[in-house]
Formats: structure tokens, C-alpha cells, sequence
């Protein structure tokens, strides 16, 4: 079995792992980069394998930085089949619309070709092959493959391969425990390899019963001072986790302001997928809530058109947005920054991770400028996180999941920035006396 590096190496995005075994190849994720402006000219480059030669993809779970790439693979002539559960295929379709829709208006101000179009994404769709937990098919070869949950977003999924008397693991992205709306990550019992994520690797998530408290604190404000609260959300999850904080806290507290704009098209589109696919929801919730109590969408306006997105400019504060992107380099939310952003009765609140280069991060780590649409802007709104929203497991969960793992001879470490993989290295070797790799991209390894 010999694994290949492609993306997500000392970085959190642009995951894609090559798996050959059995005379077979496997893809493992199809990501774009993100963050860098360096990140377009890589989603460009042409691939360091063969599209045509791949026998499937396996994708562990929606996100765009782990299958914004999809459509160029098979428009570069992968023609296999791609697996994951149902509901990530779902999701998939609706993030690979939009990212379709954003390239375009960029390839168009820009003057350059999109990366693929909707034929494209239609070709791509139509090669899924879906399959739920626990749910294990054999392929050729001997080769056997199986999901487990892995507790991230709405149908994320670890994957276990066993080829060659080997059993390889990848853990995609690894989820933060507990979730309001997920089972925690199932355990893995025994594996030779395993190849997991980083992105909080050296870090430890504040403590969830506080997540409420700061939430009613970033609420209150903008009702006392009158403001706008603009939270740019991740539309998989986050934006479904916030919803019911924010029912909880106002059928708590019987509040009757401020306004609820949901103003994310695609985060609308993913919350009915929730409601397709409760079994893929927490035990707890299922046939316990419907979900329009549990998502408060009664008290939500919901603006899908840009007209409607444009009006909520024109409606009296004080009001709460939450607009993607989640890192800030693109979506319906610039709008909103470049509205409000430079007023101190307003405030910014940060729920999801902002990688390097994002301007999310650059707001998140302080800079007191930034430029949107060609303007630059003071910032001058109050700027707030809320760390624990976060889809990720940090330092402590990840390392007792990995614990549970018996007879484990190396770890490979992905998508964590050097700085996060380190630390999680270190920990690994320290605590449990294991062998474990940070690859740079393009390595390669025999197992």
C-alpha cells in the first residue's frame, strides 16, 4: 500500500490523499485551497496523477475544501465511482453550486475561465455512489471499505480500508464534542494506519457552557446599543447550531428583538437536509423535535433573492445577520462588513475557523483596516468569538479518540497548520509512544 500526499499538508485546506493497493487507485478527498491568493492558481494547476487512471473517490464529508475539486477532476477525465453517505452528496451538490456561482462572477471581473461550469458539476454528480454507517462494500481485489460517523457535519464520515492484510484509516475531519446536533465520533478499535486531521491540534476549545453565555452577551448588545450583529457562518452546520442557541436563548428569554436575518441561500438549502435526514441527527433529537421548532425558522426572515438581501439594509436596527462566507472571502456577507463594519455600535461575532490568508483572519487577528470591494474600511465594530461553535475536535478529544485505537503503528497528520500539527505530533509520541508524520505535499510513503 503506498499513500501520496496531494493537499491539506502543514495547511487546513485543499485535502487529497492518493491510496494505491491491489493494483488499485483511490482518492481520498478532492479540496480546494482556500485563504492564500496563491490558493486560486493551485485549484488551476493540472493534478500530479492521472484523473483517467483513478478508480474511485471517497469523500469523507461536504465541505468545499475537501471537494471543491470534484467537477475538475472528471472534467479532467476521471470517470470512476465517487462514495460517501447520502447526505453528504446532497450537500455536495449544493456547495459545488455555489462555489460554481461565485468562480463565475470571479472568472467574469477577472477575465478568465471558470475552473468547470454546472455541466461539469452535473457529469460529477451522476457518478455518486452512496452509503451509510457501518455499511461495508467489497470491492475488487479484496479491497473492503466502511464509513463510520465521524461526528463533523451532517453525514461526515471516517473511512476504514483494508487492503494487502492492512487496515488504513482517515479520519477526514474529526468532530467537536458534544454536539447539539450530532453523536459523538465512533471509535475505532484496532488499525495499522492512520491518517488525521490537525486543525486544532494544539488547542484547547473553551468550555461549551459558556458558548450560551457569550452568545445572550453578543445579543444584548446589539440591542442596547441599538446595532447590527453580523455573523459570517459556515451554511453546513454552524449556521444549523447557531439557529438553536439562538431559539433556545429567545424562548428563554422571551425576546422580542432583534430582528433574524438568515441571508444565506445555501444555508437554507442545507437545512432542508436536515430535515430529510433525521437518523443522521444526534439519538437524543431523533423523533424528539420537528425541525422548524428546533431551528426557530418561524422567527427567522430568510432572504433568498438579492433584492431581499439588499432590503435588509433599509430595515431598523437593531438586527442580527448571519451571511456566509465563514471566513469572509466571498458570500453575502462582504456586503454587510462594508455596511456596518465601520460603526462601533455594531458587532462582528466569529464562530468558525479562519485559516491564513482569509479576510477573517485578518479581522480575527486584529487588523484594523481591510478592503472589500475595492474599499478600504476602518474597523471600528466590535470584534467577538465564540470558539467552542467550532466543527472540529481539539488537542484533548483527539488524542483520547486516537487512544481508543489498538495495535496503531504511525500516524500521518494533515490538515493543521504547522504550528497545531507540531504540538498534536508531540503529544502523540509523549503520550502514547507513537510514530507519526507531518507530510509536505507531494511526499509519499510505503506501508
Amino acid at each position: 500500500m503506498r499513500i501520496s500526499f496531494y493537499g491539506a499538508c502543514r495547511e487546513v485546506t485543499g485535502s487529497n490523499i492518493l491510496v494505491e493497493t491491489s493494483g488499485k487507485k483511490f482518492l481520498l478527498d478532492c479540496g480546494f485551497f482556500q485563504g492564500h491568493n496563491l490558493a486560486e492558481e493551485r485549484n488551476y494547476s493540472p493534478f500530479a496523477y492521472n484523473p483517467a487512471e483513478l478508480d474511485c473517490v471517497i469523500i469523507g464529508h461536504a465541505h468545499l475544501d475537501h471537494t471543491g475539486r470534484l467537477p475538475k477532476l472528471v472534467k479532467d477525465g476521471f470517470r470512476g465511482r465517487i462514495y460517501c453517505t447520502g447526505p453528504t452528496k446532497e450537500l455536495i451538490k449544493f456547495v459545488l453550486d455555489d462555489s460554481e456561482k461565485l468562480m463565475k462572477e470571479e472568472a467574469e471581473r477577472d477575465n478568465h475561465p471558470p475552473l468547470y461550469n454546472r455541466d461539469d458539476i452535473g457529469r460529477t454528480m451522476e457518478l455518486f455512489e452512496t452509503m451509510g454507517y457501518g455499511e461495508t462494500i467489497d470491492m475488487e481485489s479484496g479491497i473492503k471499505l466502511s464509513f463510520k460517523n465521524a461526528g463533523h457535519i451532517l453525514g461526515s464520515a471516517l473511512t476504514v480500508l483494508e487492503a494487502d492484510g492492512k487496515k488504513l484509516v482517515y479520519t477526514s475531519d474529526i468532530g467537536n464534542t458534544p454536539s447539539a446536533l450530532l453523536d459523538p465520533p465512533e471509535s475505532i478499535e484496532n488499525a495499522d494506519y492512520l491518517i488525521c486531521e490537525s486543525t486544532y491540534g494544539g488547542r484547547v476549545h473553551e468550555d461549551k457552557n459558556k458558548r450560551m453565555e457569550k452568545l445572550a452577551d453578543a445579543l444584548s448588545s446589539a440591542v442596547a446599543t441599538n446595532g447590527v450583529l453580523m455573523v459570517p457562518s459556515f451554511a453546513i452546520e454552524r449556521t444549523q447550531e447557531l439557529l438553536h442557541d439562538i431559539e433556545h436563548f429567545c424562548v428563554s428569554e422571551n425576546c422580542e428583538k432583534p430582528t433574524f436575518y438568515l441571508d444565506s441561500p445555501l444555508a437554507t438549502k442545507v437545512t432542508s437536509v436536515f430535515k430529510k435526514y433525521p437518523n443522521y441527527l444526534s439519538k437524543k433529537l431523533q423523533g424528539v423535535h420537528k425541525e422548524e421548532d428546533f431551528f426557530g425558522l418561524d422567527r427567522l426572515k430568510i432572504t433568498s433573492s438579492v433584492e431581499e438581501s439588499k432590503a435588509i439594509n433599509d430595515a431598523p436596527n437593531p438586527k442580527v445577520i448571519i451571511a456566509g462566507s465563514g471566513m469572509m472571502n466571498g458570500g453575502r456577507i462582504l456586503h454587510h462588513l462594508k455596511k456596518y463594519i465601520e460603526n462601533a455600535n455594531n458587532t462582528l461575532l466569529i464562530v468558525g475557523y479562519q485559516a491564513n490568508g482569509t479576510l477573517g483572519r485578518r479581522i480575527f487577528d486584529g487588523q484594523d483596516e481591510i478592503r472589500v470591494f475595492g474599499e478600504n474600511l476602518k474597523v471600528k465594530a466590535k470584534i467577538k468569538a465564540i470558539g467552542s461553535y467550532s466543527a472540529h475536535a481539539d488537542l484533548p478529544q483527539l488524542l483520547q479518540w486516537v487512544s481508543n485505537i489498538k495495535n496503531l503503528k504511525k500516524v500521518f497528520i494533515v490538515h493543521g497548520e504547522s504550528k497545531q500539527s507540531l504540538i498534536f505530533s508531540k503529544n502523540l509520541r509523549e503520550k502514547f509512544n507513537l510514530e507519526s508524520i507531518i507530510p509536505q505535499q507531494g511526499e509519499n510513503y510505503e506501508l
